[in-house]
């Protein structure tokens, strides 16, 4: 699938290519878009090669599974848009990193990403005050924008309602580190900071799908 040559983002499955370390979606638009092995999980890590290549597209054929090893999801074991997610945030690290890591040289598209990719990542391993911990407010700022640019609701709503709670203790002239911020979130607040922790798990999923759609097509895997 290309338009005036131009690559799409979301463009269907052609075939699956393993290597040693990596699996390579090639897309109908002429990109592949790599993924670490493990990402297809154990049983077709421990396939041979014919095993391997009995894999089924999903009905929108924007995901692969290996019925051999028991995947039936619907979206797919590996699909697309997960892959087109991981690309766009590893581009922007790699602009950030090239810059010396100083986010205010990054332009305006790579400074979302970043902020997402940080959002995302310490919200899935330590929560939404682990982000504010380590990136602290001036990021909170950006990746509130963010979430309100790419339309990215449900995500939006529950980093709002965080904010909304502990952005008043964390702007206080009286806390001077992320550590008073954490003896301050104590009783009714910390549960419901937890409760907060746990719908982000389950609301950040539309941004596998939000964030391609707003700064794709992700770049071709080399």
């Amino acid at each position: 699938m290309q338009r005036n040559g131009q690559a799409v983002v979301g463009s269907p499955i052609a075939d699956v290519i393993f290597e040693d370390k990596r699996v390579l979606l090639l897309l109908d638009d002429g990109r592949q878009l790599a993924a670490p092995l493990s990402w297809v999980g154990p049983k077709v890590v421990a396939m041979n090669a014919r095993e391997r290549s009995q894999w089924v597209a999903t009905a929108d054929r924007r995901g692969v599974n290996w019925p051999g090893a028991g995947q039936t999801s619907a979206d797919g074991a590996l699909h697309v848009w997960m892959l087109e997610q991981d690309a766009l945030f590893e581009a922007a690290l790699a602009e950030l990193k090239a810059l010396d890591w100083r986010t205010d040289q990054l332009p305006h598209r790579s400074r979302a990403l970043v902020a997402l990719w940080r959002l995302v990542a310490d919200g899935y391993n330590g929560g939404l005050l682990q982000f504010l911990g380590n990136w602290g407010i001036a990021e909170m700022e950006v990746a509130l924008a963010a979430l309100a640019e790419i339309q990215a609701s449900a995500t939006l709503d529950v980093v709002t309602e965080f904010w909304r709670l502990v952005g008043p203790i964390a702007q206080s002239e009286e806390v001077h580190s992320i550590d008073d911020v954490y003896r301050a979130v104590a009783g009714a607040l910390s549960e419901r900071i937890e409760e907060l922790d746990e719908q982000f798990w389950e609301a950040a999923e539309e941004l596998v799908k939000r964030v391609p759609e707003f700064f794709g097509p992700a770049p071709s895997a080399a």
